[in-house]
Parts: structure tokens; sequence; C-alpha cells
């Protein structure tokens, strides 16, 4: 229910939202951008909201978090994977 109503304020709102925003938001997690499967979700698979929401920063924090977490035990519905060299 709550899902469908953002949806639609979303569509609503859309006409009114600067001519170059930021893809995605951080602390606004959009989930109909993607999302992460268990903690189990690919680079390639992740890259689709993890570019909207880091840019150009998104392999390099990638390769960072395979350094810090390679096994991914700090996750989250679009937390970025490890990235093994």
């Amino acid at each position: 229910m709550h899902l469908k109503w953002m949806r639609k304020l979303y569509r609503f709102m859309t006409p009114y939202v600067s001519k170059n925003p930021r893809a995605a938001y951080l602390n606004c997690k959009d989930l109909d951008l993607g999302r992460n499967d268990g903690g189990k979700t690919s680079y390639a698979k992740a890259s689709v909201w993890g570019r909207k929401y880091f840019l150009n920063n998104f392999e390099r924090l990638a390769r960072v978090k395979a350094r810090v977490d390679p096994g991914n035990y700090f996750w989250n519905e679009q937390s970025i994977p490890p990235l093994f060299a």
C-alpha cells in the first residue's frame, strides 16, 4: 500500500525536479533501482544502483570493501559488494 502511494508521488513530482539532479541519494534508499540478494549480489548487478549513489567512486569503493570486509558481513539492501581483483 505505501509503496504504491510512494510511486504515485514520485511520478507526480517528476516534472518539478531540477534539470540535473543526482541519480540517487545514499541516505534515501530507492529499492526500485535494485536490491542486494541477501548480500550475495554480484558487482555487475550492484553497479546498477551503485553508480547512481557513488558515481565514479563505486569501483574504488568495491575494491576497498574487498580488503576491509571480504566476507561481506556488513551489507544492506543496496550495499557495496566486495570486488576482488
